[in-house]
Order: C-alpha cells, then structure tokens, then sequence
C-alpha cells in the first residue's frame, strides 16, 4: 500500500465515494450524510492505496485545542477508519499517522500533545500498545489522576451527550456505525492476548458500537523507537520546511 495525507477539504468526489463505499463495505449503520459530516469536522484525511491507486483505507483526523486545569493541551483526534481486510497485517497507515502527528507536534512543540482514541474494536486498541510505552487505560497500571482528567475533558468536549466518564466508554443512543458481525468477531487466539482481553473487558458492547476512549502522549520518550524514529524524522522535516519558508 501507499498513502497519502489529503486536506479533508481538497478530497475529490470521486474519492470521498469510494472511501464511503469502502466504509458501507465492513461497517453497519453508517449512512452518507454520516460520512459526509464527519469529513466536514475533520482537519485531514490518510488516504490508504493499492497498487491500482485505488482507496483501500482511510483515517480520518481532527486537532482538538483545550485546556485542562488551567494548561493548554492539544490532542489529535482520529475518527472514521478503515482498511480492507486484503490488507491488514501492512503497517502503512501506522507510518503515514506517525509522520502526520509528526508535522503537527512541529507546528507547536511547547504544548503537549497526545492522542484521543475512541474504540469499538480490538484491532484499534492494539495500536496503543504496538506505538506507545504508556497510555490509558491498560491493563498494567492505572491510569493517573492527570491524565485521566485529561481524557474526561477531550471525551465530554467532544461527545457531550454520550461520554460515561464513570466506565470510561462513548455510548451513542443508536450505533453510529460498527463492524459487521463477520469482521467484529475475535478469533480464538486473540482471546489469549493480555491487551484484547482488556479491551474485551473494559468494553463488552463493542459489537454494538461503543466506544472505548483511550489516551496516550505523543513524544519520543514515549513511543517505541520505531514510531518515534518516524515521528521525530517528520518533525525535522517540518521545522526546516518552516525554516526555509521565512527565509524565502
């Protein structure tokens, strides 16, 4: 797969069709009008490719700005997203967000940033503990009382109505979209991963469409070495592009 890192704005019908299509294919209870407004809220696009230039997946993200008992906080919020299952197993999106997180951790890298993760399935929570040597909630530590006043802050900004700040989950009214029950189901060996099982038991409604929400720092003291390689490339990257900007 290639990937590309498209303004949520500049998406071509074409291609905001097919990523639609691709979504309809393996989620439930998703709808156009749905789709279409999440991409309006969105700062930008990671737009998966097959050899063919087809989509085979997407992400879909947003830079969320509050501030916490007093101390700006930035956080990158990750929406709709998808890879076709011919796919899973390719690393590509993982590298295209970590060079993604990289260019806006560049763009302001006095304010802590970190990334708000909601999970409906198991697939995504793993990305936690593959990226990050610490993030929230897991299965070895609690989650401290700092951090999880930031996760309560982002989840009530971001979904008012919904957030359960007691368990920790997003429970919409109705699903705004979940896995296919073929695809929602945890094969026999996953079941023996310490990380799935916490997932599994922190949300056992997942199937249904709700959602865990999760939280972890985006930094290179806290991200595996291969992420926070990528990361940190980016972020030279970006600050000399920045550099040669003024100077031009």
């Amino acid at each position: 797969m290639l990937s590309e890192i498209v303004p949520a704005t500049r998406l071509t019908m074409s291609d905001r069709r097919r990523l639609y299509e691709l979504l309809e294919r393996h989620y439930e209870h998703v709808s156009w009008p749905q789709f279409e407004a999440d991409l309006l809220e969105k700062d930008a696009v990671i737009v998966l490719r097959d050899e063919s230039g087809l989509p085979c997946g997407f992400s879909t993200q947003k830079v969320i700005e509050i501030t916490v008992t007093g101390i700006p906080v930035r956080a990158i919020f990750s929406g709709d997203t998808i890879i076709d299952p011919n796919h899973w197993g390719e690393q590509e999106l993982g590298r295209a967000w970590c060079r993604y997180v990289g260019r806006v951790r560049a763009a302001d890298p006095g304010t802590p940033l970190y990334w708000f993760l909601i999970s409906k399935g198991y697939r995504t929570y793993l990305y936690l503990p593959v990226f990050f040597k610490t993030y929230y909630p897991a299965s070895a530590w609690s989650t401290p009382a700092a951090e999880q006043r930031i996760l309560n802050a982002l989840a009530s900004t971001k979904f008012p109505e919904d957030y359960d700040a007691k368990n920790g989950l997003v429970v919409f009214p109705e699903s705004r979209g979940h896995l296919k029950p073929e695809l929602a189901v945890v094969p026999p060996h996953r079941l023996k991963n310490q990380h799935v099982q916490f997932f599994l038991s922190c949300n056992p409604s997942y199937s249904e469409g709700t959602e865990l929400a999760c939280l972890a720092e985006i930094s290179p003291e806290n991200m595996r070495s291969y992420p926070a390689r990528i990361l940190q490339e980016e972020e030279l990257k970006t600050a000399g592009l920045q550099v040669e900007s003024v100077h031009a």
